[in-house]
């Protein structure tokens, strides 16, 4: 192989490497205060409402396959208690207030620009998580009260070490997830598109804009902000999701969508090799 071929392939796995951490960084949701990326730890239970019984089934049942593929994740046994709610529906705003009477629960620990971005959604989707911040090997955290010096003082420093020391210890278990799409967007998705995106949006804490312009590979995110949306879930999705849940627990952002980038790139170098 001559010496300019080998670096046009450099300079295209460069690229497509560039490419794909942008797109990670693009659709990663920013965790608050330095936190670890949030991400199931206990068996999802999902259920899926708005639709027709055996439509509403068949979405379920691809969203437990794309878990079930991560390896690392459970699915919840018969009769569990839902935690991860998917719903077909009129007016997702409406919605959204009913449950915030009803289910207090799906919005405790959010602060109030957390609740606005619940709202202003993606148009045709709102979508949020309940997260629940751990020790790293994932027992509670006890309650504690906050040392008490003045700001720019020796315990002010101590502290904040003592904070970033602390953040390495933890985790960010999402306690519960949904996804709520207007009714009416539902119009030319097949069932595998609708079942691949919730699967993203259900999984991962992801920006809510990501449209065929900002998204510099093909993503199953794109389903109601673009024009032409892939079938279902493509290499880049899958290669994210792997490393969500297959890095450690304390990851962070960047850590991801680098981790992301390069589990997508290996996959399409052994494509390309089969």
């Amino acid at each position: 192989m001559s010496g300019e071929i080998t670096d046009e392939i450099t300079v295209i796995g460069q690229k497509k490497r560039e490419a794909a951490e942008k797109l990670g960084k693009t659709i990663t949701r920013p965790s608050r205060d330095g936190k670890p990326v949030g991400r199931f730890d206990a068996p999802i239970c999902v259920i899926v409402s708005g639709l027709p019984a055996d439509m509403a089934e068949i979405i379920k049942a691809r969203i437990e396959e794309n878990i079930r593929n991560l390896k690392v994740l459970d699915v919840a046994e018969a009769g569990c208690n839902p935690n991860a709610f998917v719903g077909a529906i009129d007016n997702v705003n409406d919605t959204v207030d009913q449950l915030r009477e009803r289910e207090k629960w799906l919005f405790e620990g959010l602060l109030s620009f957390q609740i606005d971005r619940i709202y202003k959604g993606s148009h045709d989707v709102r979508a949020w998580h309940v997260f629940d911040i751990r020790n790293l090997d994932g027992s509670i955290i006890p309650a504690r009260r906050e040392g008490g010096g003045h700001p720019g003082d020796h315990n002010d420093v101590v502290n904040n070490v003592e904070k970033a020391s602390r953040t390495m210890q933890l985790r960010t278990n999402l306690a519960g997830a949904v996804v709520l799409i207007e009714a009416t967007a539902l119009q030319g998705k097949t069932l595998r598109q609708l079942s691949d995106y919730a699967t993203m949006r259900l999984l991962a804490s992801t920006n809510d804009e990501v449209t065929d312009d900002s998204a510099s590979l093909p993503t199953i995110l794109t389903l109601f902000n673009g024009k032409s949306a892939p079938d279902s879930l493509t290499q880049f999705d899958r290669a994210y999701l792997s490393a969500l849940y297959e890095l450690p627990a304390n990851s962070r952002d960047g850590q991801i969508f680098t981790a992301a980038a390069s589990r997508y790139i290996n996959n399409q170098k052994a494509i390309a090799s089969e």
